[in-house]
């Protein structure tokens, strides 16, 4: 089974965000044969969404500075796409060993074989859940930029925004955009925790331009931001019609006596994203914990090389660092595959922004660390799975009875062995289902395959 359904490249890079499209744009460049498989339906990842070809949205969005280096970087993926870069949008990856990547597109199964591998897969977000987190109107913060960036849909009326890290505020400019009433904006954080990350604002001109045009935007609005604050639970017949929030002390526990209800019709909360680092894992690619990047993240050289010598990461599946790592990342991870199957030089200037991104990154990400005591906004009767409807009760009593492990737990009650595999409740399900909310999450538990596909898919499979 080969034929037309198998592909044939130098180099497969999975993600056309900024750190895919940063290393294709200069891959192709150097005349390599470079497939990209994206997921999404038009480059950019989740930060410089576009909207679908010949949609319009209602109203033009605000864009912080960073977007102008998002659409230069789109401009030139986007002509190499027109000259010999081979994109595959639509692309679902189920299964990779090194050299090899099967994944799905429009209805059949195919296969890209490649000498080298980019992997930016980039994050999802992190989802903390409450009672009423499943109320429909009530969605986390990265969907509601979906609806608004990705598709022009105007989600509601009234929205409250809540969670913690820089998440926050591209979802409230996006829903301002949008028309919608921003009714309260509330970062979890403490402001003096907040105040750790403003030397790596501060000294970085491009993070400080960009945090004065997202304050510009809030007080233009007159949208305060509340620190110290989240959601208690959402209420409402038949979707999200209040919320009750309320103040955290400085580990994210909440505060009785603090509650206060406020009237709206959607809730975007954001607590952060978790790398996405399923298909590394696949591969066989060691990981590190790292609580201030999101978690687990795969292990990388000083040139984005994992310790298969043909696989490469950059951007989130390395840890939360944002658009500037990502496409820092990307350019490094081309350079050196270039000096490997080129001879060309290294260029130090490449690896010495990337190292330059990634250290402001994490200088003011650790500010915005997970807080483990938002675990303790979730009642015993609060559905911590989705997917299999498990309670956290539920979830504590298969913990009892099987062990705190992940596997254990899931053994125990089917908890994160639905659609999503853990990755909406995976984060969190162990600290509520053992009491400890300073657990560390395990690893993921990787099966093929890594994403939902049909059956068909994966008997078709070529070879």
């Amino acid at each position: 089974m080969s034929g037309d359904r198998v592909l044939e490249a130098d180099v497969g890079i999975v993600g056309a965000g900024p750190g895919g499209m940063a290393a294709a744009t200069k891959l192709a460049a150097a005349g390599l044969r470079v497939v990209v498989l994206d997921e999404g339906q038009r480059a950019g990842g989740q930060i410089y969404r576009q909207l679908p070809k010949g949609a319009t949205s209602q109203a033009a969005m605000p864009e912080p500075p960073s977007h102008d280096h998002g659409h230069d970087l789109i401009k030139e993926f986007e002509q190499h796409a027109e000259n010999g870069l081979q994109v595959i949008h639509g692309a679902t990856v189920w299964d990779a060993q090194p050299g090899l990547l099967w994944f799905e597109h429009d209805g059949e199964s195919r296969l890209l074989r490649c000498g080298h591998m980019v992997l930016a897969p980039g994050a999802y977000d992190r989802a903390i859940p409450f009672p009423g987190w499943d109320l429909p109107g009530v969605t986390t913060a990265g969907a509601l930029q979906v609806m608004t960036r990705g598709f022009g849909v105007v989600p509601g009326k009234r929205a409250l925004v809540v969670g913690s890290g820089p998440l926050l505020l591209p979802t409230v400019t996006s829903l301002l955009g949008a028309g919608v009433e921003v009714v309260a904006a509330l970062e979890a954080s403490s402001r003096w925790r907040a105040l750790r990350a403003l030397p790596a604002v501060a000294f970085h001109a491009a993070r400080r331009r960009e945090a004065m045009w997202y304050l510009k935007q809030l007080s233009r609005a007159r949208v305060k931001l509340q620190w110290g604050w989240t959601v208690f639970a959402c209420e409402g017949d038949g979707r999200v019609q209040r919320a009750i929030i309320g103040k955290v002390d400085g580990n994210g526990r909440p505060r009785k006596g603090t509650e206060r209800t406020i009237e709206c019709d959607v809730v975007g909360a954001g607590f952060g994203l978790v790398p996405s680092i399923e298909i590394g894992l696949r591969l066989g690619v060691p990981s590190q914990f790292i609580a201030s990047r999101g978690g687990h993240c795969l292990v990388v050289d000083a040139e984005q090389r994992t310790s298969v010598s043909t696989v490469f990461a950059v951007g989130e599946i390395c840890g939360i660092g944002g658009a500037e790592v990502a496409s820092a990342e990307g350019e490094l991870a081309a350079v050196a595959i270039l000096r490997e199957l080129r001879g060309a030089e290294m260029q130090p200037a490449v690896a010495a922004r990337a190292r330059l991104e990634r250290k402001a990154a994490d200088a003011m990400l650790s500010a915005f660390a997970p807080l483990p005591g938002l675990h303790e906004l979730a009642r015993p009767d609060t559905i911590v799975c989705r997917c299999e409807d498990v309670t956290r009760l539920r979830a504590g009593q298969a913990a009892a009875m099987h062990g705190k492990t992940m596997r254990a737990i899931k053994v125990g009650c089917r908890a994160g062995m639905g659609p999503c595999q853990a990755r909406i409740c995976g984060p969190s399900l162990q600290a509520m289902a053992t009491g400890d909310n300073e657990c560390q999450m395990d690893l993921p538990v990787v099966q093929v395959p890594l994403k939902p596909v049909r059956s068909e898919t994966i008997l078709n499979a070529p070879e």
